[in-house]
């Protein structure tokens, strides 16, 4: 299959063995993969990052810090780098680029247990899972690090198969990437590509490894003579695996599925800041499963719609996402777009989901602003570790948010749908604006159209147990009914 032609000759593996230090507890010797940047970029000048005393190539990523919408708006960088291991690894992170000497570190997601040491500007601290982490200075966000420490690779593709399309380390610029029945492309660690890829009425398609897409290329898709260029697009297409690589820097939506069925995706890091940013994006699909996933975004994080039939059978599990714009897990506002007969979302999985931050809308919504039936919706063991709601929304700052209503974004104007068997069971919130409980909210839109048996369990915010509607902050209007907290 044809290549491209790279812009640059392959850039390093390194494989490694590391032998434990002398005392370690640990009696099982430590394995690094460690990926060369690609000889056209440099290392980010904001972070230097090491492991094991070995130096990662650490790339700058764009994300926004405006919490309102803007139209126009120019994000800024934020430094990310990654590796595979199995073991024990040491981190070493120094930050030239802060305006001030490191003082203070603090390591995400809290559920880590990790304490770094600072020491002369320089921040140490010691994983032996792989994750995805993230360290924060200074008590500000600003030039936050990613790091993301992959499992081992495993189940590498035969680079000599005919149905294998290989993408080697190093830059690499290409036209739209499409995918057909039984393909596979692996893109290495050490690649940066610079296309799209298009999955469409395809089976059994896999796109797996350890490298980076990269839409840096493209203007944001709002601005003239740009368009949506989607970095992984799955159009009615079956059986499609997506797996390990990284999504940065997109000009709009980052993962989008669309009337499909049967996809898995693991592993899979997303950090975006420009419009529309939104990160696993999915619309009238049935039997999905996200897992393990990373999704930082300048709009909605985890997201289902109905845009041409109903939505059915979706997991999101094990996941961390940041939202610096828009809401973190959404069921909406478009819930008939295709203008369906007797539309439907229903048998929605959100588990194990922690928000490192929400900085604008809802963390948890349910906007049916059509004609749909969204019903079967469970949240289970949801941790937002900061819920800090503020910006352009008005007084649409809520913890949870679910409302029958007409919106900028409705198809179906002139009918309402409903929402019922929905349920909360372990959600925490550990800090919020101001230490103040966020409100919250649900609202229905008339008789035959509203809220009912939503089943809230196991809340907690700001270390306190909340036992009551009242406690929770939680308002709803007459069009609301069996709604209750255990």
């Amino acid at each position: 299959m044809k290549k491209g032609m790279p812009l640059l000759t392959a850039c390093l593996l390194i494989l490694l063995a590391v032998l434990p230090s002398a005392g370690a507890a640990q009696t099982q010797p430590t394995r690094l993969t460690l990926y060369e940047g690609p000889k056209t970029m440099r290392s980010s000048a904001d972070a230097r990052v090491s492991v094991n005393g070995y130096d990662l190539f650490v790339y700058d990523v764009m994300v926004n810090h405006e919490h309102i919408w803007n139209a126009n708006t120019q994000p800024v960088t934020t430094p990310m780098t990654y590796f595979d291991f199995e073991g024990t690894a040491r981190i070493r992170v120094e930050m030239p680029g802060l305006p001030q000497a490191v003082e203070s570190a603090v390591v995400q997601p809290y559920a880590c247990g990790i304490t770094p040491e600072v020491e002369g500007g320089a921040v140490t601290f010691t994983i032996t899972e792989p994750g995805q982490y993230t360290v924060v200075f200074n008590g500000s966000v600003n030039k936050a690090l990613h790091l993301f420490a992959n499992p081992l690779e495993t189940d590498v593709p035969d680079p000599d198969d005919p149905n294998v399309f290989w993408i080697g380390p190093g830059e690499w610029t290409m036209d739209a990437i499409a995918l057909t029945d039984n393909q596979t492309l692996y893109l290495s660690g050490g690649a940066v590509l610079h296309s799209i890829i298009s999955i469409a009425n395809a089976s059994n398609v896999r796109i797996c490894g350890r490298g980076l897409i990269d839409g840096s290329d493209y203007p944001a898709w709002n601005q003239p003579g740009s368009y949506a260029r989607v970095p992984i697009d799955v159009n009615h297409s079956k059986n499609v695996t997506v797996e390990g690589i990284g999504i940065v820097n997109a000009n709009c939506w980052n993962f989008n599925s669309y009337s499909s069925r049967n996809v898995t995706v693991d592993n899979v890091k997303i950090i975006s800041g420009r419009q529309n940013g939104d990160g696993f994006t999915l619309q009238s699909c049935t039997d999905h499963v996200i897992a393990n996933s990373f999704a930082r975004t300048w709009d909605d994080s985890l997201v289902i719609k109905n845009y041409s039939g109903s939505t059915k059978g979706i997991t999101f599990r094990n996941m961390q996402v940041w939202t610096d714009l828009a809401q973190s897990m959404e069921i909406g506002y478009e819930t008939d777009k295709g203008l369906t007969l007797d539309p439907e979302i229903s048998d929605v999985l959100f588990e194990d989901i922690t928000v490192l931050y929400n900085f604008h809308k809802p963390v948890l919504s349910i906007h049916n602003s059509d004609d749909a039936y969204v019903h079967d919706i469970v949240y289970r063991n949801i941790t937002v570790e900061n819920a800090f709601m503020q910006g352009d929304n008005g007084n649409n700052k809520e913890l949870i948010e679910m409302t029958l209503q007409n919106s900028a974004w409705s198809t179906v104007r002139d009918e309402f749908g409903s929402i019922d068997r929905v349920l909360i069971d372990g959600l925490t919130v550990i800090h919020t604006l101001e230490d103040k409980v966020p409100r919250s909210r649900m609202s229905g839109v008339g008789e035959e159209n509203r809220i009912t048996n939503v089943t809230l369990r196991n809340v907690s915010i700001l270390g306190k147990p909340i036992t009551t509607l009242k406690d929770l902050k939680l308002s709803t209007d007459e069009y609301c009914d069996g709604i209750v907290i255990e």
